[in-house]
Parts: C-alpha cells; sequence; structure tokens
C-alpha cells in the first residue's frame, strides 16, 4: 500500500494536535512540512538507520513501504514539527514515537563485521592499581 507525502504530513500534524480530523494543511504549512520530513530522512539516510532511502519530491509522491515505516515517519514528523508550532508533544505521541523508531531501528539492524585477525596473539588485561 503506498501512501503519499501528504498524507504522512496531515497525520504527524493531528498527531502533533497542530489540526485536527477535518482540517487540512494550508499549502504553506505542507510545504515546510514536506522539508521537514525530507530533511530528517536524509539525516536518517547519513546515519545508516537502514530505512531505504526515502525523498519525497512533491506533495504527491508516494511511499511504498509498510505501515510500521509509515508511522515511525509520521510520529517522527510530528515530533520535529510540535516545536514549530508551538506545541507541546503529548507524552502519550512521544512515547509511541520513541516506540515505532525503535522498531525500525531493530528491524533494519544490519550486524558488522569483527576482523579478528588484526587483534594481537595473546590477551591483554588492564591493570586497575597500575593505570596500564
Amino acid at each position: 500500500m503506498a501512501t503519499t507525502a501528504l498524507s504522512i504530513i496531515k497525520r504527524a500534524l493531528r498527531l502533533a494536535k497542530v489540526i485536527d480530523a477535518y482540517t487540512a494543511p494550508d499549502a504553506n504549512d505542507a510545504a515546510d512540512a514536506l522539508d521537514t520530513l525530507n530533511a530528517m530522512l536524509a539525516e536518517w539516510h547519513e546515519a545508516e538507520i537502514g530505512l531505504p532511502d526515502y525523498s519525497f519530491a512533491n506533495l504527491t509522491d508516494e511511499l511504498a513501504s509498510d505501515a510500521a515505516d509509515r508511522e515511525a515517519i509520521a510520529y517522527q514528523l510530528a515530533a520535529r514539527l510540535a516545536p514549530e508550532y508551538g506545541v507541546d508533544l503529548s507524552p502519550v505521541v512521544a512515547a509511541v514515537a520513541e516506540g515505532t523508531m525503535n522498531r525500525v531501528r531493530l528491524r533494519y539492524f544490519q550486524p558488522g563485521c569483527v576482523d579478528f585477525s588484526q587483534l594481537p596473539g595473546r590477551c591483554h588485561y588492564f591493570n586497575f592499581e597500575m593505570g596500564e
């Protein structure tokens, strides 16, 4: 199921209590939120969280992903947009935002490789008395 950038932005603004369920964001708010959304997604990509390289050129672009990614993006965007509108994020929304992001990080976790060939042949211990 695909979701447009505008629908993610509407969801985020509703979660942040900036707009109610029956109101659509005006064009300026939607464009500003799209910039914030793209900046957030670029930060995630640079941080190598593991999400695919999502980015939106306009509000009608679609995000072809599952519900977990869409929810994490909407909740994190709500957390970013709330201070811009001078709104306090509710504790419930903040907790869900953290939980969805943790699930996304766990989902896309890529275990690293350790090169044991570079380790010395014998064990080294730290001597707390000597500080070495």
